[in-house]
């Protein structure tokens, strides 16, 4: 059965389980994005721009297959992946990736997340919160250090989360959810999906969450910006971007943040790993691979022409 055929299956399915009622939809309502007076040029964006505090946290560590990592039909892939093997061994069928929330405190807006990282329960379990019929084929084990959760991490770091901006629903980006505070609006792409959840990796993560906000990057406060295409100036002072990247997902965000230690550009999971990254290699998980690879030569491009710009992938930094 062609992939394309199993995806259709399994949005089909999870459709039904959701309107089943085995999972309740919250209401979703347009992210209004404030007045900005940014234009759609990158040199003025950087010199008009204000800046945040920026830092990485990691979460924990999930062993998953190496065939959603990295695209295998990509002819590199599989000689890549015997290089790191070494010669006359077996190919690597999994590998481990980190997992991370990034936090982001702006002077007006407070405690931002993009991600919501792992939470406790993958300290103790496998798959933590991640269940359903084929959970154990999506991440096969888990390995988080006591203090690595995200809810220890808001505590040690004093952060009053006031936000939080997913860049798609896969459950090692929304487990933490449940522990962040109740009420703060929870942000995602316009066409990101929940129904993938009841079959793949059914959880609790949106269950307390009564209106999820959406990206609209076909409204009228959309900046078209080369080479990464529509993005929206979050709070109407460039200090935090989001960009439609397709692909992986069909609401997949990635994020650009103005850092007073520079520039990041957060991928998301339109590239998992650097090596992906800079060969062109998408991710094996990905809903259509069309969108993935324009998303990723965005990303690339925009990589190559700014240098000094920091990259994190989606499970690496």
């Amino acid at each position: 059965m062609k992939k394309s055929v199993i995806l259709v299956f399994v949005a089909v399915l999870g459709l039904v389980v959701t309107l089943l009622g085995c999972v309740p939809a919250p209401e979703r309502k347009t992210y209004v994005v404030p007045e900005t007076n940014m234009e759609a040029d990158w040199g003025l964006i950087r010199d008009n721009a204000r800046q945040v505090t920026f830092k990485t946290l990691m979460t924990g560590v999930v062993k998953v297959p190496v065939s959603g990592m990295l695209n295998l039909d990509n002819p590199q892939t599989k000689p890549y992946l015997q290089e790191r093997a070494g010669a006359g061994s077996d190919l690597a069928k999994s590998i481990d990736v980190e997992v991370y929330a990034h936090w982001i405190r702006h002077p007006e807006k407070g405690d931002i997340l993009i991600d919501s990282g792992l939470d406790a329960r993958f300290r103790n379990t496998a798959r933590g919160s991640l269940k359903g019929l084929i959970s154990r084929w999506i991440v096969e084990d888990s390995v988080q250090l006591i203090g690595q959760d995200i809810l220890s991490q808001i505590e040690e770091n004093d952060i009053d989360v006031k936000m939080v901006f997913l860049t798609h629903v896969h459950g090692d980006h929304s487990s933490g959810l449940p522990v962040l505070p109740l009420g703060i609006p929870v942000v995602l792409g316009k066409n990101e999906s929940l129904h993938q959840y009841p079959l793949i990796m059914y959880n609790d993560h949106f269950d307390n969450i009564d209106v999820l906000r959406t990206l609209d990057f076909d409204g009228s406060s959309v900046l078209n910006v080369s080479p990464l295409g529509k993005m929206i100036d979050i709070f109407g002072d460039g200090s935090l971007w989001a960009i439609s990247t397709p692909g992986h997902t069909t609401g997949h965000v990635s994020y650009l943040v103005n850092a007073t230690d520079g520039w990041v550009l957060l991928t998301g999971d339109a590239s998992h790993t650097r090596w992906g990254f800079e060969n062109n290699v998408i991710p094996g998980w990905s809903e259509d691979e069309v969108l993935a690879r324009k998303s990723l030569e965005a990303l690339k491009k925009f990589s190559l022409e700014n240098k000094d710009v920091r990259v994190i992938f989606g499970h690496e930094r």
